[in-house]
């Protein structure tokens, strides 16, 4: 299974966003593959979170166009949605103290537990995640 990062979402979503090429080709082959693709619901939260954002950015996506994208993501047959486990707090707090993960990072402490505990390929623009010892993953290509 395929596990996106936000930023990839957003940028596949944003036409503006400097990746968007390269997120969209990418999401568009994801989700007209045969291989389950997973989606986290914060990572979704966090979509909406950041392209309504009215202080951020100059021309916000609408809940319109927000929640279109989204639901076509989850209505997919081999969308998944990936939620945090029974052992999900363990390889949390396993990798926030083995890398010493602080701040602004604990939030991909988080989406690297979530993908190490779903056997996903978590697929990020942020290289920082190889950080993380048994995450599997990968840029968009």
């Amino acid at each position: 299974m395929i596990l996106p990062d936000v930023n990839v979402l957003v940028h596949a979503f944003r036409k503006e966003a400097p990746e968007h090429p390269l997120c969209n080709s990418w999401l568009n082959a994801a989700l007209q593959a045969l291989e389950p693709f997973g989606i986290s619901p914060l990572a979704l939260s966090a979509v909406v979170r950041i392209t309504s954002n009215t202080r951020t950015l100059p021309y916000p996506s609408t809940f319109e166009e927000i929640f279109r994208f989204t639901d076509y993501l989850t209505s997919q047959p081999h969308c998944r949605l990936v939620t945090p486990g029974e052992r999900h707090w363990d390889i949390f707090r396993r990798l926030c103290i083995e890398t010493n993960t602080r701040g602004p990072r604990v939030t991909d402490a988080w989406y690297a537990a979530l993908a190490i505990e779903a056997g996903a390929t978590f697929v990020t623009l942020d290289r920082d995640l190889a950080r993380f010892p048994g995450l599997r993953w990968e840029k968009p290509s």
